[in-house]
Formats: C-alpha cells, structure tokens, sequence
C-alpha cells in the first residue's frame, strides 16, 4: 500500500472512531477480544516497562459489577436535596461515599471547563436531555455503569511509583486498543465514570498490589440509534498549538 493509500485509510479509522452510548448486546468472541488486546501492546512504553494491567469482564462478572456500581450510584443520590444547606452536606456526603484510586476531578480548571460545558450541552441537547430534567440525567449515568448495553467491559489499572508516566502508558494503549476495535468493526467508549469505585472490579479480579483503577471501557458492537449519531464538539489545533515568546 502506498503511503499516501495508508494515510486515508489511517485518517479514515482515527475519524471513525467515536465514543458508542449504546451498543447492541451480541457477544464479541473471546479470541477476537484477545486479538485486539494483543494489538493494543503494539503502543509505545516508558522503557518497554508496559506499566498497566487490564481486567476483562464479561457474562455474570460484567453484571455483579454493575449491580454493585449501580448501588453505589444510588446511595450518592439519596444525598442529594433541593435545599442549599442540606444540598451541600450532601456533596459532601457523596464525596466521602467515593472509593477511587485516583482523585476524580470534580471542578475543571476554567481553560478547560468551557469545553466540559460544551460537551454537556450537545451530549444532552442530542439526547432530549433538557437541563432541570434531573431524573434523565442520572438515567444517562446510569448508563455508564450499565456499560451501555455493551457485552464487555475493560478495566485498565496502572502502575504506582511511575508518577504520570504509567497513565501515559495507559494511554498510549488505550488508544491504540480502541482503534484495533474499530478496525475489526466494534466500537468502544472509554468510561471514567466507571473507575469511580475499584472495589467492585477488586471483589472479581486479583489486582497485584501497586496497581490503581484508572478507567474503564465498554467494548462491543454499535447499535443503529439516534443516540450514536452524536458528534462531539472538535478542537482547533490553534486551541492547543502554543506560540513563540513575542519578545
């Protein structure tokens, strides 16, 4: 293939590549789910250290995991009240209620807010989500945990005493792993709503020691629906391209 061919047809997957809200339920095979995986180490590595480890839940484990994240879910929002004071105890409340390995960014920085809130309100807007409807938007997060009817879920822990070098790497796979999916014609959302809580994913899998719950990912095949029709606002590359000093 020419390198021009191989660059369309590059340009052509990293396009097609978009996070899935629903999946139908047909089962993706074991060996197809280890063909992609296997790709997935074709990503680069911090010396080759490879330093993440990857859960796959699927069948009566994928739904014990739900079932107990969904009841965590639901324990936040008995929380939650109409009235300020009360309100705010509950934030904190729910904060408490929160087991993740990492620390869950709950306010952005203001450079990077504008985006959040961006993504919100076309996610939202497609779905027929309006902003005081605060039952379907906890359904939508439901959703998460439910991994949007997908048939498997992944769970990628990364390595501590690496600093930021092992949720690099983590990165690096993931993306790569995402785009060996849809190659192969299955879609992928990476969740990191479903790292929220480990401990469910810790009750099914034996995580060494040293490693943290960084995301999760529902993995399966597209379903035809509206709700897949959703593209999410793109950057500019001047957003992110920095300048030279002027002086």
């Amino acid at each position: 293939m020419s390198g021009a061919n191989t660059a369309t047809v590059f340009s052509e997957l990293t396009h097609s590549r978009r996070s899935i809200r629903d999946f139908e339920p047909t089962v993706v095979p074991a060996e197809l789910v280890d063909e992609i995986l296997q790709e997935a180490l074709s990503a680069p590595s911090w010396s080759n250290t490879r330093p993440y480890r990857v859960a796959v839940a699927t069948g009566e484990v994928k739904e014990r995991i739900s079932q107990k994240l969904l009841g965590r879910f639901d324990d936040i929002m008995k929380t939650r009240s109409p009235k300020l004071g009360t309100r705010i105890r509950g934030m904190l409340s729910a904060l408490s209620l929160l087991r993740s390995d990492f620390r869950i960014p709950v306010v952005y920085p203001d450079d990077l807010r504008r985006r959040q809130i961006d993504l919100a309100k076309a996610l939202y807007g497609h779905l027929g989500i309006e902003r005081g409807d605060v039952e379907g938007r906890n359904n939508q997060i439901r959703a998460n945990m439910e991994f949007f009817g997908a048939p498997v879920g992944l769970f990628i822990f990364a390595r501590k005493g690496m600093g930021v070098y092992s949720a690099l790497d983590a990165g690096h796979f993931m993306q790569t792993l995402m785009l060996a999916a849809k190659a192969r014609g299955l879609d992928t959302c990476a969740q990191g709503f479903l790292a929220f809580w480990s401990q469910p994913i810790r009750d099914e899998f034996e995580v060494p020691d040293g490693y943290k719950l960084l995301c999760g990912m529902s993995l399966g095949y597209a379903a035809d629906s509206r709700t897949n029709e959703f593209v999410p606002p793109q950057t500019d590359l001047e957003d992110i391209r920095l300048g030279l000093h002027t002086s």
